[in-house]
């Protein structure tokens, strides 16, 4: 059977979940609080199980996973020419860049202000805040075409599962 990437990104997400619930079941009965011998009573709780179930869905991500990383490291967007992983690893470089610029644009180019003594002093910036937000501008421009295409391949790259 074939999938696409998005398909198995959200069979993870799935199978994470369950192992929460699974995990969260266990915390609420793992024990019996009682005051005497015949009020204990058994809730079902098997360790055993419980661990075997989530080793099983620990076994289906890690499968799913792998899957997900051969194709992110083998499966070329042509806009960009890079493989889907550096995609989504330079995706990140320009988030982390278009932080940083949108700051920078932000500036006035020159600033002044009074120290405690009443010394009046002048704050410039040593780059064209034009260039910035030409860079900025670019920036943005090219994290939303990353993210449509990302989007696109993982919608349309398909994958055989076992």
């Amino acid at each position: 059977m074939k999938i696409c990437n998005t398909e198995i990104m959200k069979k993870i997400k799935l199978l994470e979940q369950q192992k929460n619930e699974v995990e969260a079941e266990e915390m609420r009965i793992y024990a019996v609080t009682y005051q005497t011998e015949k009020d204990k009573f058994d809730n079902g709780y098997n360790f055993a199980s419980t661990r075997k179930k989530i080793d099983e869905i620990n076994a289906e991500v890690r499968k799913y996973k792998r899957l997900l990383n051969y194709s992110n490291a083998t499966t070329t967007i042509a806009e960009f020419d890079m493989t889907l992983g550096e995609c989504l690893v330079y995706m990140a470089q320009l988030n982390n860049q278009l932080y940083t610029l949108r700051r920078l644009a932000q500036q006035e180019p020159i600033t002044r202000r009074s120290t405690v003594n009443g010394v009046i002093e002048y704050t410039a910036l040593n780059y064209d805040i034009k260039e910035c937000q030409a860079k900025l501008q670019w920036v943005q421009e090219t994290i939303a075409a990353l993210q449509v295409a990302i989007d696109r391949t993982n919608l349309t790259n398909m994958i055989e599962v076992d």
